[in-house]
């Protein structure tokens, strides 16, 4: 349900996007200042209306994907911080210069099966779907099997051929003992983690309520990989 609190989303002002923009370019000390000087229209026209597209995607993607879809219009909930974490990544720049939406069904978030949006005014709209496989063996049990392995690679597929996915968390060289090199669905199984995800040029309607549309239309590709994880792995 939208939360009545907040403002409807009517769309990221183009103030917004030149910030961000502007944020990229700034490292160092001069960041913190440039942002702190800032600080009111990163307030008004990044976090506001972030925080109104979170609430207003909720009720979308829980009509075209799933009711149960977890949507937390907050940083720390759906909205990723603004700010690098430095301890993991000393050489980044002190502040992102995009905005990064996570949605997800479940109790834990970490865990869940998810589904992400990734705004940037230079690099176009991102989108992704995948899980982080706490249980390794839990997924290459139901990859192996043909009645749930199939129809994954099925909709995997079909999501590639659509959007020209990237699908990334192959990790392993070889396919893992016991299952043989040659198992149809071997690539699947040398995963460690899991996410397909492509992007799209940004467009015009970034700055206009039907953003919420464009995106949910996209991420509805998506909805068979997102309740398989949910049937499979959850």
């Amino acid at each position: 349900m939208a939360d009545t609190t907040l403002s409807a989303f009517t769309g990221f002002p183009q103030e917004g996007l030149t910030f961000l923009s502007e944020l990229g370019t700034k490292d160092g000390p001069a960041a913190k200042d440039w942002f702190t000087a800032n600080r009111a229209t990163y307030d008004s026209h990044v976090v506001a209306p972030a925080k109104a597209f979170v609430t207003a995607m909720g009720d979308a993607l829980g009509e075209h994907i799933s009711p149960a879809i977890e949507a937390q219009p907050k940083t720390n909930g759906s909205i990723a911080p603004i700010n690098n974490d430095l301890r993991f990544s000393p050489n980044a720049a002190p502040y992102k210069d995009h905005l990064m939406f996570r949605f997800w069904e479940g109790h834990n978030k970490k865990t869940a099966p998810m589904l992400m949006v990734r705004l940037s005014p230079t690099d176009g709209v991102g989108f992704a779907t995948g899980i982080m496989l706490s249980d390794i063996s839990q997924w290459r049990a139901a990859i192996d099997k043909d009645a749930t392995g199939k129809p994954f690679a099925v909709a995997l597929d079909k999501l590639v051929k659509a959007t020209k996915a990237d699908v990334v968390g192959a990790d392993l060289k070889n396919v893992p003992k016991p299952f043989n090199a040659d198992h149809p669905r071997a690539d699947l199984l040398r995963h460690k983690s899991f996410q397909a995800r492509w992007v799209k040029p940004t467009p015009k309607a970034v700055s206009s309520a039907s953003f919420v549309n464009w995106c949910a239309k996209e991420l509805s590709r998506t909805a068979d990989l997102h309740r398989w994880f949910v049937a499979n792995m959850s």
